[in-house]
Parts: C-alpha cells; sequence; structure tokens
C-alpha cells in the first residue's frame, strides 16, 4: 500500500523525469506562481531570479535543462518558475527535526512548515538514468531534495533550515540540496560542492547507508563540516561555534525547545516505540513539540529493517506506510 499522494516517474535521461513532473504537478505549481504574481515585490523578485538562474547556469548546466524542461511542460514561463522558487529563497520559515541513532542506521525526521502547507507536499519515487531516489517531494521546488531524500548511491539527506545573516547572489540553497542529495561519496564530492557560491544555506544532514553521519551547516559564504557523535539532533538553529556569529534569527521558541526534547529523548540505541514516541513527542504544546501543529510530514529510515515509513498529515486516514529501500544496497555501477 502507498499513500494516495505517492508518484513515480522513470526516464532514461533527468530531462525525462522533469518533463514528467512538469505535467503531472503543472496545474498545482501554475496556481502557486498565480499567487505569487500578486506579491507587490514580484518583479524585484524576478529580477533576483535571474541572477540565481544565471549563477545555476554557470555551475550546475544539467539542473537549469532540467528546470527548463520541466517549465515547459508544465506551461509555466522559465523567469516566472525561477521567481516563485526566489520566494522560497527568502522564507526561512519552515521548522525541521532531525534525529540520528542507532549506530546511523536509525533517522528520525519531522518535517515542518505551516499549517497551510499542508497540500504542498508528496512522495516521490524517481529513477532516471539508473539513479533512484525517494523523497518527500515539495512541488514548489521542482529539483526536489528540499526536505528528506533516500538515494541509491546509498545516503539519505534530511534538510534543515536556517536563519543567518550574510546573503550574495550565487546559486539558491534548493539546488545545493539537490546536489547533495544525490552524493555518492561525501569525502570526494562534499569539499567540490561547498565552493560553490551560494545565495544562502540549509543545514544538510547526511547519513550513509553504512551508518557513517555527516552534518552541513551553510550560511551563504560560510559553512562547517561536523562528524558528530550519536545519538545527533539538529533542529533550526546554528551548532557548529565557528557559525554561530553568522546566526540570524531563529524562531527561538520552537528551536531550541524542540532540540531540547529531542536529545532529552534521543539514546544510543533506541527501539522502535521509542523511535516512534520521539516522533510523537507534544509536550512543549502546539507550537514548539517535536510533533507539533506545523508538522506535514514525518519519516523514520531503518536501514537494519531496508524500509523508510512515512506519515503526511494530508492522509491522516493512512497513517504511517513503509516503502522499501532496497535500492539504496544496489552495488552495481551507477551513472554519475
Amino acid at each position: 500500500m502507498a499513500h494516495r499522494n505517492y508518484h513515480e516517474v522513470a526516464g532514461e535521461t533527468a530531462i525525462d523525469c522533469a518533463v514528467q513532473l512538469g505535467r503531472k504537478f503543472g496545474k498545482i505549481v501554475r496556481s502557486y506562481v498565480d499567487e505569487e504574481r500578486e506579491a507587490t515585490d514580484w518583479r524585484a523578485r524576478q529580477l533576483l531570479a535571474e541572477k540565481y538562474a544565471a549563477a545555476t547556469r554557470t555551475h550546475f548546466p544539467d539542473y537549469s535543462n532540467e528546470l527548463e524542461a520541466y517549465a515547459e511542460a508544465a506551461r509555466i514561463p522559465l523567469m516566472d518558475l525561477w521567481a516563485m522558487m526566489a520566494s522560497e529563497e527568502i522564507d526561512a520559515a519552515e521548522r525541521c527535526t532531525t534525529v540520528v541513532a542507532n549506530g546511523g542506521k536509525m533517522v528520525m525526521h519531522n518535517e515542518d512548515w505551516d499549517a497551510d502547507a499542508i497540500e504542498d507536499i508528496c512522495v516521490v519515487k524517481k529513477t532516471c538514468n539508473g539513479f533512484t531516489s525517494l523523497e518527500l517531494y515539495y512541488y514548489g521546488t521542482p529539483l526536489g531534495g528540499t526536505a528528506l531524500t533516500l538515494c541509491s548511491r546509498g545516503y539519505v539527506q534530511a534538510i534543515n533550515s536556517l536563519s543567518h545573516t550574510d546573503r550574495q547572489i550565487g546559486v539558491p540553497k534548493a539546488v545545493i540540496a539537490r546536489r547533495l542529495s544525490a552524493l555518492s561519496n561525501t569525502d570526494r564530492e562534499l569539499s567540490e560542492a561547498l565552493t560553490i557560491p551560494r545565495a544562502s544555506g540549509f543545514c544538510h544532514n547526511l547519513v550513509s547507508r553504512h551508518g557513517d553521519v555527516t552534518s552541513v551547516e551553510c550560511t551563504a559564504r560560510h559553512h562547517a563540516i561536523q562528524r558528530p557523535p550519536l545519538p545527533f539532533v539538529h533542529t533550526n538553529h546554528i551548532l557548529s561555534m565557528d557559525l554561530n556569529r553568522f546566526e540570524g534569527d531563529p524562531d527561538v521558541k520552537s528551536t531550541f525547545k524542540r532540540f531540547d526534547a529531542a536529545r532529552a529523548l534521543a539514546r544510543s540505541q533506541m527501539s522502535k516505540r521509542e523511535v516512534i514516541a520521539l516522533v510523537d513527542d507534544q509536550r512543549s504544546g502546539k507550537v514548539a513539540s517535536i510533533f507539533n501543529r506545523n508538522t506535514i510530514a514525518r519519516a523514520i529510515v531503518d536501514f537494519d529493517e531496508r524500509q523508510v515509513a512515512i506519515w503526511l498529515a494530508r492522509e491522516p486516514d493512512r497513517e504511517w506506510i513503509n516503502y522499501s529501500i532496497d535500492f539504496m544496497f544496489d552495488d552495481s555501477p551507477l551513472a554519475v
């Protein structure tokens, strides 16, 4: 059994998959663009989007080609699609909680946005040119990779938003997230990806199928790579002492309370009951709990069981649904 809002696409190339996604979700994303066009700063966003698009074209031409194919299939003017994405670049309102335990073999992620964003997320599985990903997918970020992604190269990426003070013209954080959602080796690929100029940054929590954990906190101009001890917890404030001076204005009523609650519940080794209790925790109230009124999706990745359990708020009757992640353990050569 799968969620009603579960979608699969497959193609020989990433462009093929982008076209299918554009056709599938075009109506939804056109409604987003129409809504954004009413914003008083829409023209300013378009101008900013042109700069983001140019930076992406320079550093990630393949992703630019995907977005062009998506926009054409979705019947959305390309720069309008970019301007809508620029709105997401400016907004850092999402509030998520990620926990890693059991020797890196258990990853828990609660995806928070706003209560009215309940219909904005789904589950997507893509298989393109031998590469497979399964993710919590926001319609508003067509490239994907901005929530939780599992890929056939053996990594999970869980994203936490950060508030920071430095900004610049560069590649949007959503594009960087897409790149890091498809890693095959953090030691080899991270340093190259992090030299690319960013407009802003996320925290990228990367966990390999072998249990190796890497947390990468990014601002626009700076980053910190940590390989933390377990259990590991991240919410939406900067943990690195080196980056603390760039901390913006995090939602202090939520991020620190969720962090403290998760730290109190997390253990080096956790039973399934303890894992569920953590992602279900509501002891800090409707706004600041790990499971709060803005939680729109949840996921529990179990590498030992080779499955991910996913919960969508938009389908309350479905509860948790398990999906196989056997594709993460395929050691066959993959096209890059």
